[in-house]
């Protein structure tokens, strides 16, 4: 009897088994555990925090060049802040390199490694070039208090104009002696080596003034951006996914019981 029992259970789950609502109520279970899976995954979060550091980056290198203008004018400098900014810099962009290649070990999107190199070489050679010239620039001012001192002996008429053209190069303007000044050998040799000096300076201000980096950053700023907003698209759009196949699990539910009673 418990033989017969067994085996009448046994033919039973055989023939549910081959049934099709069986498998489509087993095919909605594993679409529903999918879906729960992918909605917990942190790719949102993940980008975000690297659009997060690319405009935190931006922010820094306006921060930093505002900072350097103040280098170029000579006015209310603190060497130690400037310097503290750059290295700011280029430890974004030592980590940033590193965090991309980590991003892509994980399995996630990541921008191309052209363009991860292509932003840090072009960080890391202007953070060289801004503290070359910081250095270079905070000497220069030291040079242009002893000749201002020197000059400001001479008479009114001669250390006038020659004071202009010093407040001028002061301010980083490209200045040069159009002609003699009737200066005295030492000073003049001075003057013409300051203002020199001045000139190799405002043509390296020229060199590293510029937007490559913050084009750069861009780049791949657009890139994370883009990812973020898919993913968005695509954690909005599963909640709906998730409420239609519940819906269809539990129609084939209700018709898989009527079917067993029948």
């Amino acid at each position: 009897m418990k033989e017969q029992k067994k085996k009448s259970i046994a033919e039973t789950l055989h023939l549910k088994i081959q049934t099709p609502w069986v498998w489509l109520v087993f095919v909605l279970t594993i679409c529903l555990t999918a879906l729960f899976y992918v909605s917990q995954k942190p790719q949102v979060a993940i980008y975000s925090q690297y659009v997060k550091s690319l405009c935190d980056y931006q922010f820094a290198e306006t921060s930093l060049m505002r900072s350097m203008e103040r280098v170029r004018t000579g006015y209310g400098v603190d060497s130690a802040v400037v310097i503290s900014q750059m290295m700011m810099l280029r430890e974004v962009a030592v980590s940033f390199d590193a965090a991309v290649e980590k991003l892509k070990h994980s399995g996630y999107s990541g921008p191309s490694s052209a363009s991860v190199l292509l932003f840090r070489t072009n960080v890391l050679a202007k953070v060289s070039c801004l503290h070359r010239y910081l250095t270079e620039r905070m000497e220069w001012f030291d040079e242009l208090e002893i000749v201002s001192r020197a000059v400001a002996e001479l008479p009114t008429e001669t250390a006038m104009p020659l004071m202009r053209k010093l407040d001028s190069a002061r301010v980083g303007y490209d200045v040069s002696l159009d002609e003699p000044m009737g200066l005295p050998m030492p000073l003049s040799m001075s003057v013409e080596s300051l203002l020199q000096e001045n000139q190799d300076l405002y043509n390296a201000w020229n060199n590293f003034d510029n937007d490559k980096t913050l084009s750069a950053s861009d780049e791949l700023l657009h890139f994370f951006q883009m990812e973020n907003l898919k993913e968005i698209s695509l954690s909005a759009n599963i909640p709906l996914a998730f409420y239609f196949l519940s819906l269809v699990l539990l129609l084939a539910t209700f018709f898989f019981i009527f079917k067993s009673k029948e």
